[in-house]
């Protein structure tokens, strides 16, 4: 893969936001592996000592005082580099951004906050440590709370998430739960509605029991007077209460949920995603080099969080990339493209994923696609018995 830093370049006007946002950067990208030492912030001033080999994204704060294309934004339009364009509200792109980075959709982004969460969590998919599906999985009980889950869609929805909620996204004629726990799978957060009847159905006290058996993270809105599951290992509970409702009603199954408390919710499931997804790449990357040493194989985790497996003597060696989520044939190109150092084509290549709760169907399909790709996919229930057909 690429080798060097991950670079961050800043530019445009900086009225004490900046800092605020490299510490919540420096924060997710830990939290996903980075050490300290692979981060580096670059000032406009010092664009000029950026590693054109290591990957770079750039940050434009926007401000009327910053409309005039500049040559250093040419350039890295030229090279491919994302930029964020940041502006106060949608409405002033023409008043805070300069013309060249004007057909880039832009970021609201306000001095108190208001979505610095979803540019790290862009910040994180452009360099590729996040993928750029950005799917959620709601779990509720009908009968207690669907106004408050569709509303709940509807807001996860406009910010850019892929949610699925079963009375929108199953299509007739499919087995219905065995597509809930496909899409489960393949979700970066489940945001679990935890009403007081949820405990008491078969159907969602499986989702949980589910989501806890896969390491999926469920971010666990706890209904007013509800509290903490112990049982649920996986989750960060949120606790709704009264005042999170009009005039304080709980009733009519929350249909008069608050905004605010929506966009709460929507924050919270934004802070999430990052976490959520480090904890299943880790435990694909913990599982995999416990099967490959069990066999006697040496394993190195590379900076950029793949894994080098050699035969003892290293008469072989393989690269093995963990994918969380369902490869697909658009992700393993992506992961393919990735690795540009030519001597990892004399290597095989193997993209390591977590099979439970994947339809048999997918499954047929990637192994379809396993025989005419220059890249495998590994299921990990399988990883230890082909790592032993690696060796001999």
């Amino acid at each position: 893969m690429t080798t060097g830093p991950y670079q961050i370049l800043m530019l445009g006007s900086d009225e004490g936001c900046r800092g605020q946002l490299q510490r919540l950067l420096t924060t997710r990208l830990a939290e996903v592996g980075v050490e300290l030492a692979a981060i580096r912030f670059i000032s406009e001033e010092a664009a000029s000592t950026r590693d054109a080999r290591a990957p770079l994204v750039a940050i434009f704060f926007g401000a009327p005082a910053y409309t005039v294309d500049t040559p250093l934004v040419d350039d890295l339009i030229e090279d491919s580099i994302t930029v964020v364009p940041l502006v106060s509200s949608l409405e002033q792109v023409h008043t805070e951004i300069p013309p060249q980075l004007r057909f880039i959709n832009a970021l609201e982004f306000g001095l108190s906050g208001e979505g610095i969460e979803r540019v790290a969590t862009l910040v994180l998919e452009a360099f590729r440590l996040l993928r750029r599906e950005r799917r959620l999985f709601i779990s509720y009980r009908r009968v207690d709370s669907q106004p408050f889950a569709e509303r709940l869609y509807d807001a996860l929805d406009a910010r850019g998430f892929d949610v699925f909620i079963d009375v929108r996204s199953v299509p007739p004629a499919v087995d219905f739960q065995s597509e809930l726990w496909h899409r489960m799978s393949d979700s970066d957060v489940v945001v679990l509605i935890d009403t007081p009847g949820f405990r008491e159905s078969r159907w969602t006290t499986e989702e949980l029991a589910k989501a806890n058996a896969t390491n999926i993270q469920i971010l666990h809105l706890l209904w007013p007077g509800q509290e903490e599951d112990g049982a649920s290992s996986f989750s960060h509970f949120m606790r709704l209460e009264r005042r999170d409702f009009r005039l304080g009603l709980v009733m009519a199954q929350g249909r008069w949920v608050k905004q605010h408390t929506l966009a709460r919710i929507c924050d919270e499931a934004e802070r999430l995603r990052a976490r959520a997804i480090a904890a299943r790449h880790r435990y694909l990357i913990d599982n995999f080099c416990d099967a490959a040493e069990d066999l006697g194989l040496d394993t190195v985790i590379q900076p950029y969080q793949w894994i080098l497996v050699k035969t003892p003597g290293c008469s072989k060696s393989l690269v093995v990339v963990p994918a969380v989520g369902l490869p697909t044939s658009s992700r393993i190109n992506e992961i393919f493209n990735s690795l540009e150092n030519p001597a990892m084509n004399t290597r095989d290549v193997w993209i390591i994923y977590d099979n439970r709760g994947v339809l048999n169907s997918w499954l047929k399909h990637l192994d379809w696609l396993d025989m005419h790709l220059p890249i495998r996919t590994v299921r990990m229930a399988q990883a230890p018995e082909i790592l032993s057909g690696f060796i001999s």
